[in-house]
């Protein structure tokens, strides 16, 4: 009986803390005040960088993921991230017009449509932006700032606007 019972506790131990924890870790709101740059601008469409952002990062978001492996058996060997927004700002100004890219991508040049290099525009759809293979124990962060920019378009309505970006995490 007292044999059995130290099984069921062993087993049912490390059953509990063998895992394999995911973490993510966004820095900052951001914001685009157009009111704080020359607007309306010369050429449509026009790029702005964000006016509020990270201290840890100027064009965007520090973001953070990472995972953490704790006992021998782990359910997962692959991390995914991937991000997505709630919806268009307003009539006239459509999710569409808010991109990303890794930090340190060039600001696009007025005029130019879609911006071309690493810029992605945001969907209501979730797009993955990073896998990370899960190995070895212990903690592991991964530093990935994320830089955003605004295209500004001749028929975007003035007014105070704002959406929700999430950024989901998985593993498999």
């Amino acid at each position: 009986m007292g044999r059995s019972i130290f099984l069921w506790i062993f087993l049912s131990a490390s059953l509990v803390f063998a895992r394999t924890r995911i973490i993510v870790i966004i820095d900052a709101d951001v914001e685009f005040d157009l009111y704080q740059v020359i607007y309306p601008p010369a050429i449509f469409p026009a790029y702005y960088r964000p006016t509020q952002a990270s201290g840890f990062n100027p064009g965007g978001i520090q973001l953070t993921v990472g995972y953490q492996r704790v006992g021998n058996q782990h359910d997962i060997s692959d991390v995914y991230v991937s991000t997505r927004g709630s919806g268009d700002f307003s009539s006239s100004i459509t999710l569409d017009q808010l991109y990303f890219a890794p930090s340190g991508e060039p600001l696009p040049p007025a005029g130019i449509d879609p911006p071309g290099g690493n810029w992605r525009a945001f969907s209501i759809l979730h797009q993955d932006i990073e896998h990370l293979e899960v190995s070895g124990p212990g903690l592991k962060r991964f530093q990935r700032p994320q830089d955003f920019i605004f295209k500004a378009e001749s028929d975007d309505e003035s007014g105070d606007q704002s959406i929700t970006l999430y950024y989901r995490v998985y593993g498999l």
